[in-house]
């Protein structure tokens, strides 16, 4: 349902207006350094050598920088997250150096902390003053600012799927989140010149289960509305980032292949209507969802973003799931296209990444999680205690098929 002209008027104005406060406080305490120039080298994959609940012995981290050198390649991009109860810039400075001797492009997710009882992430604990989390930003700022970074960006994404019940204390809150983010934002840029800041990737597959919460017992909302209301609370928030994180999952749930793609929104209970409806052919579930998001972002009156899609991929190897070996095919197919190299599959359908000008890094879910947890989502065959024992979908089947 789309706004009247008189209630967008408005809205138009007060957000120019907050985004002008906004860039004067910004202006007073950050430099503004020249825009970044992205590598050549989109391709990434999402490492799990600490999945907030479970981290793999240091000592063998440098087998798995290794193999995620060998699947992207130099310049590639790997995603890690750090939680908030493990700044240890003495471990982490390790991660950075194994990066740089792999010539390999970190992706930090600054992460709140698990709690294991509850069963979810919690919160970040709000200041003393009940609606900023200034305290919690300087905590991440002053952990980014102690790294070595190996190359000139710093990219920091803030949190994750913050419209999930269970990455917030039980119940998405789009307006704290949007505070959070603002806040991280500017400490992290108050403290790092080369800071390059990305929200979290939103779940296109969430419901919106209004006042009620899900069979879980947990609440969620639909991305739509969470980062409409995002904005809502933050007017100017996003001026402040300097690229868009989106969760480009294909159906399935995970499992489809690329060129299936679809929109749909679920609305529970007494969830509202969507505030915005995309024009058609606009799908936010699949390979190209972040088509919809950027879509939307564009209404919201956000500046124009690289893309940069920190999770993605196909679950494999249960019968519920594609074959590993077609696993790896979809992945190829949604990076490159078809072109003829498999007869068997359709040409269209969907627009390669690779192909993509606004997609800067493909980051796919994920490396190599604890086997109990992500077996039929790693690309490594990991064994309990970390060690490596080889690959489940492996990169030499489509890096040979694009050599074919």
């Amino acid at each position: 349902m789309y706004l009247s002209y008189a209630v967008k008027n408005a809205s138009v104005k007060m957000g120019l207006a907050a985004m002008l406060l906004l860039a004067i406080l910004l202006s007073a305490c950050v430099d503004v350094p020249p825009a970044p120039q992205l590598g050549p080298n989109k391709l990434g994959v999402h490492l799990l050598l600490d999945d907030g609940r479970f981290q793999w012995p240091v000592a063998e981290w440098e087998a798995h920088l290794a193999y995620a050198r060998q699947a992207v390649g130099a310049g590639g991009y790997v995603t890690e997250l750090v939680r908030l109860d493990d700044l240890d810039v003495a471990k982490w400075q390790q991660f950075m150096d194994l990066c740089a001797a792999q010539e390999l492009t970190p992706i930090l997710r600054l992460a709140t902390t698990y709690d294991t009882d509850a069963g979810w992430w919690l919160a970040p604990t709000l200041d003393d003053d009940g609606h900023s989390y200034k305290i919690v930003a300087r905590d991440y700022a002053r952990f980014i600012a102690a790294l070595n970074w190996p190359g000139e960006n710093h990219f920091l994404v803030v949190g994750n799927e913050p419209n999930h019940g269970d990455e917030w204390s039980g119940r998405p809150d789009p307006a704290a989140y949007a505070r959070f983010l603002l806040d991280t934002a500017v400490a992290l840029k108050e403290v790092d010149k080369h800071a390059f800041v990305l929200n979290a990737g939103l779940d296109p597959y969430a419901p919106n289960t209004g006042s009620q919460p899900f069979v879980d017992g947990l609440w969620y909302m639909d991305s739509s509305t969470f980062l409409v209301e995002m904005v809502d609370a933050q007017p100017g928030l996003l001026t402040l980032l300097d690229g868009w994180a989106s969760h480009a999952y294909p159906l399935g749930p995970f499992a489809a292949p690329p060129w299936e793609q679809t929109f749909q929104v679920d609305l529970l209970n007494d969830a509202p209507p969507l505030r915005y409806t995309p024009p058609e052919r606009l799908f936010n579930r699949g390979v190209n969802g972040y088509e919809w998001e950027l879509w939307l972002l564009d209404q919201l009156g956000a500046p124009e973003l690289p893309v940069f899609i920190t999770e993605t991929g196909w679950r494999h190897s249960n019968p519920a799931y594609p074959a590993a070996d077609l696993a790896a095919d979809y992945l190829d197919l949604a990076l490159r296209g078809n072109n003829g190299r498999y007869p068997q599959f359709p040409e269209t359908g969907w627009t390669p990444w690779l192909d993509d000008a606004r997609v800067v890094a493909i980051t796919p879910f994920a490396l190599d999680g604890n086997p109990a947890e992500w077996g039929h989502t790693n690309w490594l065959d990991m064994s309990t205690d970390g060690r490596i024992l080889g690959w489940q979908i492996d990169p030499a089947q489509w890096q040979t098929a694009v050599e074919d």
